[in-house]
């Protein structure tokens, strides 16, 4: 058998699953193909250190999905590959917002084969997290990750350390320093939005104060926060962090920095209500680029690492794109500043 399957212990699938997945897996790579045979029950006993009843259930749920066949005194053999030939990914984010979303799009969008691209919250909690990759290795060819809040604890660590390399994709910079592992796509960091923010210094200064808006339901990361204050120390810029918008605190020829779209929403409808005119009166910038930032009140500003870019580089990834696999990438931020600011 020409199978590289594995079996992992800390998986927590039950023993003859694993050996189901790890055949699957081989036959959608083409490791296996249709004839080759399967090693003999004793045979896969002792490569797999595992029991009869293990090989031989995991060898009839294979058989009875079709993947392999039995000729009598011969042995098992490939047979086909079913219906799970598409490519399986999951998705796993802290909160299923807009941006997240629109990345799942992105990829899915950008991949030109068969894709089942699930998607799964964990909360922002480690524990849940690391249940959900110890519950699902084998289930899927690829992981992508946004593992933010989570800490990184030595049990964290080893939870990302136990899915294979070649096929964990972490999205974000909260790793760089401590997981040399998987495929790693960076942002730009703090020094990225600073000098973006410092290309439009003179659009800036027609407000009296800055206002940048945490959103209420997702994480902000804390290099964006440290851009934002340093650039308006730098240039002695009034400026606040709000962590929930209340239109006391909509005030015109002020500028508000937005991360989620209720905010964005509620914004442009104090201006239309109040009479204010965006990009005079007050100014709004989103974080997040979508297809109604383009065309909302005559055009909302962007600052934003754009989902078509991520999701075609996670694409190329899980497309096995040679200039792809090379890592750490990093993702360009997007500046467009339209009639919002």
């Amino acid at each position: 058998m020409k199978s590289d399957a594995t079996l992992l212990d800390q998986n927590r699938s039950p023993k003859y699953l694993q050996v189901v997945n790890a055949i699957v897996r081989d036959i959608e790579k083409g490791v296996l193909s249709l004839g080759d045979q399967l090693p003999s029950i004793n045979e896969a006993c002792a490569a797999w250190y595992l029991s009869k009843d293990s090989v031989k259930r995991a060898y009839e749920t294979l058989y009875q999905q079709g993947f392999i066949t039995s000729i009598n005194r011969k042995g098992f053999f490939i047979a086909g590959q079913s219906k799970r030939h598409a490519l399986r990914v999951l998705m796993v984010a802290g909160q299923l917002t807009d941006s997240v979303k629109q990345l799942h799009d992105a990829i899915t969008t950008n991949l030109n084969r068969d894709v089942i691209l699930d998607i799964c919250s964990y909360n922002y909690q480690r524990q849940l997290l690391c249940q959900l990759l110890g519950k699902h290795l084998g289930d899927y060819h690829y992981f992508v990750l946004m593992p933010h809040l989570v800490g990184q604890d030595p049990a964290t660590l080893q939870c990302l350390r136990n899915v294979p390399g070649q096929q964990l994709i972490l999205i974000g910079n909260q790793w760089q320093d401590v997981l040399q592992h998987g495929h790693q796509l960076r942002f730009g960091g703090e020094t990225a939005l600073y000098e973006a923010l410092q290309s439009k210094l003179s659009t800036l200064r027609k407000y009296s104060r800055l206002n940048l808006i945490l959103p209420e339901h997702d994480c902000f990361d804390a290099e964006s926060i440290r851009a934002f204050q340093r650039f308006c120390i730098t240039y002695q810029f009034d400026f606040q962090l709000i962590d929930e918008l209340l239109e006391a605190d909509m005030q015109s020829h002020e500028a508000y920095f937005v991360a989620d779209s209720r905010h964005l929403i509620a914004l442009v409808d104090y201006s239309q209500r109040s009479g204010l005119q965006l990009g005079q009166d007050l100014g709004i910038v989103s974080f997040v680029e979508n297809e109604y930032t383009r065309l909302l009140a005559g055009g909302v500003s962007v600052i934003a690492h754009p989902s078509a870019a991520m999701g075609r580089l996670v694409a190329q990834i899980l497309s096995g794109q040679p200039s792809a696999c090379t890592t750490p990438h990093s993702l360009p931020l997007q500046l467009q500043f339209r009639a919002s600011c």
